[in-house]
């Protein structure tokens, strides 16, 4: 093994056990503040948004808009409990050693952001959503997070969640091409101007291509289909209403 490779090997533990000791030590004092950031409140906000889909007419997202979201914001998605550490640590190294500002954020992260409408540059902040991010993958299951996600999501100008994004960019989830799904979730990154623009949109296709891009090279995995496969069937069955 190359001098480089170690090199690099015992810099990215070293970051793990430097995080993981700072979680650790923060923990104690973070646990009894946990209900200011609404615990309760977070989990029955995301009881009702499941209820809503469940019980709304209105399309779903479909399997192809979760695919592209999965691979485009938590490639890892399926490899960890709600918080991917490889990324925290990225993010910690480029952000406090390289000068570059970069977030670690899985979509579970993300979800928790968008509820709790908590967007501040905090340790504290951060180390509360990593908490609550947890407690929610490990309470309603990480398979229904994409599609929850999306659910409630910004996308940008009269686009505050996914029915008023799908009818704005007048998109069908139910007939809508891979073109148009990515194009739509690209505007998680890059969302809608109040007044259109040629710059903005060059930014929104060119992200909608790299998506695609991204679904094309993952689809050829077949580990990756095979999860891709069970967490489209699973969280579908969760927001199904049962029939009687």
């Amino acid at each position: 093994m190359s001098t480089e490779i170690v090199r690099y090997l015992t810099t990215v533990l070293a970051v793990g056990l430097a995080l993981a000791g700072v979680f650790s030590a923060m923990r104690a004092q973070l646990r009894p503040k946990l209900p200011h950031w609404g615990w309760e409140r977070l989990l029955n906000k995301v009881e009702r948004i499941i209820a809503e889909m469940a019980s709304s007419d209105f399309p779903k997202p479909t399997y192809q808009m979760c695919h592209l979201l999965v691979v485009g914001e938590d490639h890892r998605f399926h490899h960890h409990r709600g918080v991917d550490p490889i990324a925290l640590c990225r993010a910690i190294w480029k952000t406090f050693f390289c000068g570059q500002r970069q977030g670690g954020s899985t979509i579970a992260m993300q979800l928790v952001r968008t509820l709790t409408n908590r967007y501040e540059w905090t340790c504290k902040r951060k180390l509360a959503e990593i908490i609550l991010a947890l407690r929610l993958t490990r309470r309603i299951g990480r398979d229904r997070l994409p599609a929850i996600y999306l659910w409630v999501a910004y996308y940008g100008w009269q686009m505050d969640n996914f029915i008023q994004a799908c009818s704005q960019a007048g998109i069908d989830p139910n007939s809508a091409t891979e073109l148009e799904s990515a194009t739509l979730v690209a505007r998680l990154k890059y969302p809608e101007p109040r007044k259109p623009n040629r710059k903005q949109s060059q930014r929104i296709h060119c992200r909608a291509g790299h998506l695609m891009s991204l679904k094309q090279s993952r689809s050829k995995n077949r580990l990756w289909n095979r999860f891709a496969f069970r967490t489209h069937s699973e969280t579908s069955a969760t927001l199904t209403p049962t029939q009687t």
